[in-house]
């Protein structure tokens, strides 16, 4: 047997076990990271095919700019950028390979493939050791770390380590969860095999296995055909990557029973892909082929950790303020039916979650096992916050979460539960250095660096929406969000067009908010009605005066009649945003993706301020918090100026990557492609940095500079849009700086 020693060991290579020995890695640990497939990425691996979603709900987030940041992002941009047909299910191994270079590109990870770990040794309620076999190499391994990472999924560590931990749902009353059934049970969600059409553009036959269904011949036949309850085939099948409500194992063991579960899901697609070819009752699938069936089932749920905090669905909706916060999420609560495709009910419901939502530290550590951390789908909530909770961006972050503070345990050596007493701060302002997203939390510009600071700008956007190119019907009620910096604001102009032969009347109300992270109206500040006279076609003044609310917004909500269009373009500006109006849904809006023309907001506001950069925001809360160039063609720039030389170890820059979007088929224009970087010293000589090619939001820049004066930053390039803009600019100083 082979002895690893090192400050830290991941159990589990998935997207929050990747997160959770990279942060730990950049922090100085030398880690061990043990994962029992061939693959990284675990459920989001070219083996099992599932995308990497998150708080942004699909780009349906009632927060709208809810994508997550930090080592998240980092990960899905570089997908991207390196396969760009990763929407489409494309190319899939090349999205492995970009995992396995990120792991590669940290000197501090040792990576162990195909290494099941299979015994814990414990000793005065710490882990010792874990012990895994490789069998491919016929090698053993024993690992040894002052702290562990469970990122496995089923908590293979934590079980054998002998963590506490719930199974199934919890009965509604333990946590006041009006989700939770009445009486608690051992249902968790199920499993599922996704697959893979293709078209060959020639006929191919298919001979269904023996093995497999015959679909038509089962009791939910017949609900599938007729796509109910959520169980629907997509109208083009070309192209589809699988069915997720063809689940399974829910009301059974699913770890126990993992085996059976997999032969049933197998029964079942090679069944479906039957009925899809074979039936006639699919156009255009004589040239597709099975290109492919994943070799494993996706699992959804299985054991879940208990920590100092078991998150339930009141922290998710309600939203109390966690001292010890320390990543995001805000899917919604999709909580899947017990018997998957066999159950009679819905596959799945989608309960509402009101945005982004915080998760706190003391979810994220065994309340029994002092040295164990644990990131992904086993950590410590309910079933019904779980259902939220379990998506992979989410897990990603909860991972960076957890090996950052794996550091500080090595730093100060003591377990998570003293990080809370004693180091949240450090966690938090780390975390935060490295781009990970916390509602509510800033990270002013050191002291050292804001006093005397001068920042200048090359230009300004004006805050305004001037030129429009299409009209929107006004049959059904539009809502134009205006983000605020004033304690009052009084009038706004819109272009209104009246294409009908008489007067029509155009209602007007006006709502507030109360969460910065949101765009959820919820108060009605007032309401009247304009009378627009027949042919006009031409600006109008809406009357606001009313304070600013809560969330630093105002919605103008219009309605009118089908006679009556609004001017709008389809130019984007961060923070004031146009939706539809749907008093219906929970959150009262959804995308639009136009945006309303206006002008002339009184009193004005200056909302793009470059000093917006150093407000300690990286992404729009309540405010838009960036700066943004005029729309002109050529370069811009940022510059500062310290009234004293500066000593600068670190810049770190963060760009706008549209994180209103959960995934992205195109260039993200906004982003800043090309730049220079300019430092002048106290001497005079000057220091350049040119970047070219940059795909990613947070760029960071290790300057280790004495006596600097100024900084300035030249953007030369987006990938399409006509402004710059940057969200934070970060100066970081040597430790011994004064």
């Amino acid at each position: 047997m082979e002895l690893m020693k090192a400050d830290l060991t991941v159990v589990g290579g998935g997207i929050a076990g990747i997160c959770a020995a990279i942060a730990a890695a950049r922090q100085g640990l030398q880690v061990s990271l043990i994962n029992d497939r061939p693959v990284l990425g675990g459920n989001a691996s070219s083996e099992v095919r599932v995308h990497i979603n998150g708080s942004a709900y699909l780009g349906n987030s009632p927060s709208y700019y809810a994508r997550e940041g930090g080592l998240v992002e980092e990960l899905k941009l570089k997908i991207f950028h390196y396969n760009p047909l990763y929407n489409k299910k494309l190319m899939l191994s090349l999205s492995d390979t970009v995992l396995l270079d990120m792991v590669y590109d940290e000197p501090n990870i040792s990576l162990f493939l195909n290494t099941c770990v299979h015994e814990t040794g414990m000793e005065n309620g710490r882990i010792q050791w874990v012990e895994g076999l490789q069998l491919a190499s016929e090698r053993k391994f024993r690992f040894e770390s002052p702290t562990y990472i469970d990122c496995s999924g089923d908590g293979i560590v934590g079980y054998q380590a002998g963590a506490h931990f719930r199974w199934g749902r919890e009965a509604k009353h333990e946590y006041q969860e009006e989700l939770a059934p009445e009486v608690a049970d051992h249902y968790t969600m199920g499993d599922t095999i996704l697959f893979q059409a293709r078209d060959v553009d020639y006929a191919v036959p298919y001979k269904r296995p023996g093995f497999a269904y015959d679909i038509t011949k089962l009791e939910f036949f017949d609900s599938i055909r007729k796509g109910l309850n959520h169980r629907s085939f997509p109208r083009k099948i070309n192209g589809l990557g699988g069915l997720w409500w063809l689940e399974y194992g829910g009301h059974m063991d699913i770890i126990k029973n993992n085996e059976d579960i997999a032969l049933e899901l197998r029964k079942l697609v090679y069944g479906i892909w039957d009925y899809i070819k074979n039936s006639g009752e699919f156009d255009d699938v004589d040239n597709l082929i099975l290109d492919y069936v994943c070799p494993i089932p996706g699992k959804r749920e299985s054991r879940r950790f208990i920590g100092e905090h078991m998150l339930s669905q009141n922290d998710l909706t309600v939203k109390p303020h966690f001292e010890d916060a320390v990543s995001v999420g805000g899917w919604y609560m999709d909580l899947h039916a017990n018997k998957g495709i066999y159950d009679e009910g819905p596959a799945t419901a989608w309960n509402f979650v009101p945005g982004l939502y915080n998760i706190p530290f003391r979810s994220l550590f065994s309340r029994n096992i002092a040295n164990l951390m644990f990131a992904g789908r086993n950590i410590s909530a309910t079933h019904v916050a779980f259902g939220s909770t379990r998506v992979m961006s989410t897990c990603g972050c909860m991972g960076q979460a957890v090996g950052t503070a794996a550091a500080l345990c090595v730093k100060y050596d003591t377990g998570p539960a003293d990080i809370v007493k004693a180091h949240m701060g450090e966690l938090q302002a780390q975390l935060l250095r490295d781009g990970q997203t916390i509602v509510g939390l800033q990270e002013p510009l050191e002291p050292y660096f804001a006093d005397g600071l001068t920042i200048r700008a090359s230009s300004q956007r004006s805050y305004e929406q001037l030129y429009p190119t299409e009209e929107i019907s006004l049959e059904k009620a539009l809502c134009l969000v205006l983000p605020i910096k004033t304690s009052v604001v009084e009038s706004v102009q819109i272009k209104i067009k009246n294409r009908s032969e008489h007067s029509e009347m155009l209602q007007v109300k006006l709502y507030g908010g109360d969460r910065k992270e949101n765009y959820i109206p919820t108060s009605e500040l007032k309401g009247y009605n304009l009378v627009i006279s027949a042919g006009h076609d031409d600006w109008i003044t809406l009357d606001l005066s009313c304070k600013k609310p809560e969330d630093d917004k105002i919605y103008i909500v219009l309605e009118g009649t089908a006679g009556l269009t609004v001017h709008s373009n389809e130019e984007k500006m961060t923070g004031a945003v146009s939706f539809l109006y749907k008093p219906e849904e929970p959150s009262r809006l959804k995308k639009l993706n136009k945006s309303i023309c206006f002008k002339d907001l009184i009193p004005s506001q200056d909302m793009y301020n470059p000093a917006n950069v150093i407000n300690g925001f990286s992404r729009p809360y309540g405010l838009p918090n960036s700066w943004i160039s005029e729309r002109i063609e050529g370069q811009e720039w940022l510059e500062f100026g310290f009234a004293s030389p500066k000593n600068l170890d670190e810049i770190h820059l963060v760009f706008n990557s549209q994180l209103n979007l959960e995934h992205f088929d195109d260039p993200i224009e906004p982003l800043i492609q090309d730049y220079d970087v300019t430092l002048t010293l106290e001497d005079g000589t000057k220091s350049e940095i040119k970047v070219r090619g940059n795909y990613l939001s947070l760029n960071k820049h290790q300057v280790h500079a004495q006596g600097v004066t100024q900084i300035r930053f030249d953007f030369c390039a987006t990938y399409g849009s006509p402004y710059y803009e940057v969200f934070a600019v970060k100066f970081f100083a040597p430790k011994n700086a004064k």
